[in-house]
């Protein structure tokens, strides 16, 4: 059993440089595997450990919140029967989740956050614009009911969206949510920061939202796509049978692998016409070394 935590936190760090190598050695020391990402605006991070969630738990104790601004850490905790990450990657980066608007200050001009049981009410109410801060194929597998679709291909778009379509919703009650509550906090903001008067996101994101939510009662459609190799979990937080294209890295449904356009390996309904040969043939190469490797019981180190 692999012992699967989730943790963002906006906080200055402009020594974020100088934390890297210190953070891998304990994290690597403990068997921690997944992907944290350090920038002068604070951490992102999806980890995973084998066995017992205690090295993670001591590692967040002792290690991270031993940084200051990070004191306080409130993870998502999930499980996984097989190992959900390759390897442990400790990435520095200009921003943590990737807007590309200077000067968004999440933790001090930030939307107001609301459990589960209020963001039930907030939504139902007919004046409240419910918007999906994620991207189009995530919004395809599942969201709430209601909640708008911005189309975006990734988080930068997300401003011009707000521009296009919003600007006369200042007004109104805007409610926003994304996967952990990272998107959405950047999201809330910056529409803060653009004149909107009453902006609230989801604590937690979905991941908090299904774990405390019956299924019978629940305004949550769908399944919820996670950025590890479960690809997506059910509203029981369990794996939902995806999996990813190889060349787009798109989820998959067994509808999409059956689709005549589906080519195991090269392409996918979603990117059939948009991959060029030279592209098939790279991803047909790719998928023929992962399944050679398969055959010698090995792990072949996929392309993230």
């Amino acid at each position: 059993m692999w012992h699967i935590a989730a943790v963002y936190k906006f906080a200055d760090l402009p020594q974020f440089k100088d934390l890297r190598e210190r953070i891998y050695g304990e994290a690597r020391k403990r068997r921690i595997k997944g992907t944290l990402l350090l920038a002068d605006e604070g951490i992102n991070a999806t980890l995973a450990c084998p066995d017992s969630p205690a090295p993670l738990q001591e590692f967040f104790a002792k290690i991270l919140s031993a940084i200051p601004g990070l004191e306080i850490l409130t993870p998502k905790w999930s499980q996984a029967m097989d190992d959900p990450f390759r390897k442990l990657k400790i990435r520095l980066k200009k921003e943590i989740v990737t807007l590309g608007v200077p000067d968004i200050k999440p933790h001090i001009s930030g939307g107001e956050h609301v459990d589960p049981r209020r963001w039930d009410r907030i939504i139902s109410d007919p004046r409240t614009v419910v918007i999906d801060t994620r991207n189009d194929y995530e919004f395809a597998l599942g969201t709430f009911k209601g909640a708008l679709n911005p189309k975006t291909a990734s988080f930068r778009d997300f401003p011009a969206y707000v521009s296009q379509e919003l600007s006369n919703d200042k007004d109104r009650p805007i409610a926003m949510f994304c996967t952990g509550g990272i998107r959405c906090e950047k999201a809330s903001a910056y529409m803060r920061n653009q004149g909107f008067r009453e902006v609230y996101q989801l604590g937690g994101g979905i991941l908090n939202y299904i774990e405390k939510t019956e299924a019978t009662t629940s305004n949550w459609q769908g399944d919820c796509f996670v950025f590890d190799d479960r690809v997506a979990v059910t509203h029981a937080l369990e794996p939902s049978g995806h999996s990813l294209c190889p060349a787009c890295r798109q989820p998959l449904t067994e509808k999409d692998k059956r689709h005549v356009r589906y080519i195991a390996g090269e392409s996918c309904p979603a990117c059939y016409d948009t991959k060029s040969q030279a592209a098939k043939a790279s991803s047909r190469e790719r998928y023929k070394q992962m399944m050679l490797a398969a055959k010698r019981g090995v792990q072949h180190l996929k392309r993230e």
